[in-house]
């Protein structure tokens, strides 16, 4: 890939033998085949120039390396002998610049696409190291060991022995998920309908979700595969689905997000929670609830539908734009872009009064009674019915190193 370049900064004399460079940008065109093939911005480039960092340029003509300092080129007489001495004609000069305008477009859109990654990939990092169930809450500390509390009647906090280190944790109703090291799904807890023992050919994957008594989890290959109780069809994935991006498992219904960024949901549908609305259109994550879903829409505005009964499907007018959304059984609880917390729906146990001294979070998970946050520094806190102490959050724990979380 060429560097980028901007044609209107750059400066030919056609009557000249060689290339003649404006004073200001003349590196611009001079280093534009000269350094290594890379993509490159020109934000980039100029950080380049003043750290004097850049350690080799590359003879456009010969190939050769010559261990010479972009910081070497701010000389001009240095500079303009470069240009002579490849012999540059002006023609070619202009023709780099030319295809470089087209490769800036391109390479602008795969920025924005890097930018847009980056940005998805902390919030799945930040929020799958974190997850609020139905009496107990999960964690993965910075080493990858995690953690559990609150209920354990079903033996969904005593994690296998072998389990090690994990990429990823999911609580549901009564059991646990886990993503181990190796990208193999592990299950344990209430087995009542099959939720925690993992498909033996299920094989590698990217992602877990634990809903109330079935489990799904998204494939090395984009696929869905889901098991457990099959009330309501809930385990049956569409057909049709394909690959997906993401998938979440709630109480009686499964939702994903396709790779084209819309939505499709299955399973139970008696509070309208399939009903995707028609105008959702692409959307960044989604979130099954209890009897509802929630999602967050390409230009950062969180939508709700299924099960009002508690307000969890009413947005509040004035949210505005939003990082992430969590439905929990009967409530909703969203992430705002200045990273402070917003609740609605059921308050029966205050698990939507989010402490004024909370401060700005990571990300959040609502779960049936309670809701549980990862704060800036690292550490988790949790609010709404303490019964068997799920919002008992171990003393020690933290969710994210200070150097990890962006």
């Amino acid at each position: 890939m060429k560097l980028i370049i901007r044609l209107s900064l750059l400066m030919l004399t056609a009557s000249a033998t060689h290339a003649t460079l404006s004073d200001t940008d003349y590196y611009i065109a001079l280093l534009a085949d000269m350094l290594e093939r890379k993509t490159i911005g020109d934000d980039e480039l100029v950080q380049l120039i003043e750290n004097a960092e850049l350690g080799q340029v590359i003879n456009p003509i010969s190939q050769d390396r010559a261990d010479i300092r972009v910081s070497d080129f701010i000389d001009h007489e240095v500079a303009q002998k470069w240009v002579d001495d490849a012999d540059l004609d002006p023609k070619q000069v202009a023709k780099w610049a030319q295809e470089n305008l087209v490769e800036q477009e391109r390479i602008r859109k795969k920025r924005k696409q890097v930018q847009q990654d980056t940005k998805r990939l902390w919030k799945e990092v930040s929020s799958e190291r974190l997850s609020a169930g139905g009496g107990h809450t999960c964690a993965i500390q910075p080493d990858g060991i995690a953690k559990w509390w609150g209920n354990n009647d079903y033996g969904q906090r005593d994690a296998p022995s072998d389990l090690g280190v994990v990429r990823s944790i999911s609580a549901g109703g009564w059991h646990s998920c886990a993503v181990t090291g190796n990208g193999f799904v592990k299950c344990w807890g209430n087995n009542s309908d099959g939720q925690s023992i993992v498909p033996l050919d299920l094989g590698a994957v990217q992602s877990v979700s634990a809903g109330g008594f079935h489990s799904c989890a998204v494939k090395a290959d984009g696929m869905v595969k889901c098991w457990g109780s099959n009330e309501h069809g809930k385990c049956d994935v569409p057909s049709d689905l394909g690959a997906v991006q993401s998938v979440s498992a709630g109480g009686f219904h499964t939702c994903a997000v396709k790779t084209d960024g819309t939505i499709k949901c299955w399973g139970a549908n008696g509070y309208g929670q399939l009903e995707v609305p028609s105008d959702l259109g692409v959307v960044q994550s989604i979130s099954a609830g209890g009897f509802h879903s929630c999602a967050v829409k390409a230009d950062g505005m969180a939508k709700c539908w299924g099960n009002n009964s508690s307000g969890q499907s009413t947005v509040p007018s004035d949210l505005g734009v939003v990082r992430s959304v969590s439905a929990g059984s009967w409530h909703t609880c969203v992430v705002k872009a200045d990273r402070t917390v917003k609740c609605c729906g059921n308050n029966g146990n205050g698990q939507c009064d989010v402490a004024s001294d909370l401060g700005v979070v990571r990300s959040i998970s609502a779960g049936t009674l309670h809701t549980c946050a990862a704060k800036a520094d690292g550490t988790v806190k949790c609010w709404g019915s303490n019964e068997h102490g799920k919002c008992d959050v171990p003393a020690d724990l933290v969710v994210l190193a200070n150097g990890l979380v962006k």
